[in-house]
This record gives C-alpha cells, sequence and structure tokens, in this order.
C-alpha cells in the first residue's frame, strides 16, 4: 500500500471533506467560526481587565490632599510652615507614578493623586522662595 506525501501546500482554512472543522487543531480554526470568535473574545476580555489593586492611586491621592492641606493648618507651625508640603507630596508623587505603570486598577486616581502632589510641591516651593 502506498500512502504518498503529504501535501505541505495545502490550506488549513479550506475545507477538507475528511474533516470537520471542529476537530481541526487550535491554530488551523477559520477566523469566521463563532466558536473561535467567542474565545479569542473572552481572552481579549480577560487580558483587558486590571490585574493590580488601586491602594497606590488611593494613597497617592491621600498624600497630595494632605499635603496640599498641611502648609494651611492653623497650628503654630514657626519656623516650617513653608516646608509642611514636602514630606507628604514627595512620597505622594512617588506612589502615583509607581500606581500608573503596569496593569494596576485605580489609574485615575494616581493621575489624580500625581497632580495634587504636583500643585503641593508648587505651593511649597512657592512658600519657600516667598518666606522672609
Amino acid at each position: 500500500m502506498n500512502y504518498g506525501q503529504p501535501d505541505r501546500n495545502a490550506n488549513p482554512q479550506q475545507a477538507n471533506p475528511g474533516y470537520p472543522q471542529h476537530l481541526w487543531p487550535d491554530y488551523a480554526q477559520a477566523p469566521n467560526d463563532p466558536a473561535w470568535r467567542a474565545q479569542a473574545q473572552a481572552q481579549a476580555r480577560a487580558a483587558a481587565q486590571p490585574k493590580g489593586s488601586a491602594l497606590l492611586g488611593v494613597l497617592a491621592f491621600v498624600l497630595g490632599l494632605m499635603a496640599l492641606v498641611a502648609p494651611f493648618l492653623p497650628v503654630d507651625m514657626t519656623g516650617y510652615r513653608q516646608y509642611a508640603a514636602f514630606p507628604l507630596a514627595l512620597p505622594g508623587l512617588g506612589l502615583a507614578i509607581a500606581g500608573m505603570i503596569g496593569s494596576r486598577g485605580g489609574k485615575p486616581l494616581a493621575a489624580v493623586g500625581a497632580v495634587l502632589c504636583a500643585l503641593a510641591l508648587a505651593i511649597g516651593a512657592f512658600m519657600v522662595f516667598t518666606y522672609r
């Protein structure tokens, strides 16, 4: 019995009368097959989901808010009021940048935290340069 060589130029997308398409391997499935399309969409949805928590964004937001408020508190901070924003805004800015990198949740909150921290740093720098 002579089996012969297989056809190396066969297109797996063309229908083969001997084998139904659902028996083909995954890489040879036709893109218009509904089952293949549903599987590809499910994989795309799973890949689009953020995989981290929003903790860094929340911390950046809280530190930025505290850095904005700290220099204006009605407390006796004679001599160091103009520096009150820096110890809160610098770590907050670092956390905000870390919260916006990678596949984490809470990226918008981290961006708002970065803006608040930058604003607090600008206000702190203004207070340092205008202090007499």
